[in-house]
């Protein structure tokens, strides 16, 4: 049942046209709270926001059908360095699609040194790091993990 979920799943780099299905995954509040991630509260300073991202290409959808289901975003951080996360809905959850769908990612992006901050209570995201062969570089209330950069 696991593969065929996974199979269902694509992913690819998100584009302008898909601004409407990001602006209303990214509607779910407690979603992108759950992820970690802040948006800007005014819709239009928000969707500006995402509008610029799509452009740069930091956001790679995951697609079930003409439905966006989830996302892992990339952004610079430093030199050579990006900042990796990612969210899916909570329908999806749970399955390990997640870990299969940053591999996928990894994959079509090999050369991407990431870092990524996950919640110390959400060991569902340290699992999806630690299969994707991140290493925890330190941990307290915000664990950081890293691949690809030594």
């Amino acid at each position: 049942m696991q593969n065929q979920q996974q199979a269902k799943l694509k992913g690819r780099w998100l584009v302008l046209a898909d601004l409407p299905a990001v602006m209303a995954l990214l509607a779910d509040e407690a979603l992108t709270q759950a992820a970690g991630l802040t948006l800007a509260p005014d819709p239009a300073l928000r969707q500006w926001a995402v509008s610029n991202w799509l452009q740069e290409r930091y956001l790679w959808g995951l697609w079930t059908g003409a439905q966006l289901v989830g996302v892992i975003a990339t952004f610079p951080q430093a030199e050579a360095e990006w900042a990796l996360g990612y969210l899916l809905t909570p329908a999806w959850q749970g399955r390990g699609l997640m870990t299969a769908a940053v591999a996928t990612f990894l994959r079509a992006n090999p050369t991407l040194a990431l870092v990524a901050q996950v919640a110390a209570t959400n060991r569902a995201s340290q699992r999806v790091l630690k299969h994707n062969g991140f290493q925890l570089l330190n941990q307290g209330a915000v664990c950081t993990y890293r691949r690809g950069r030594d």
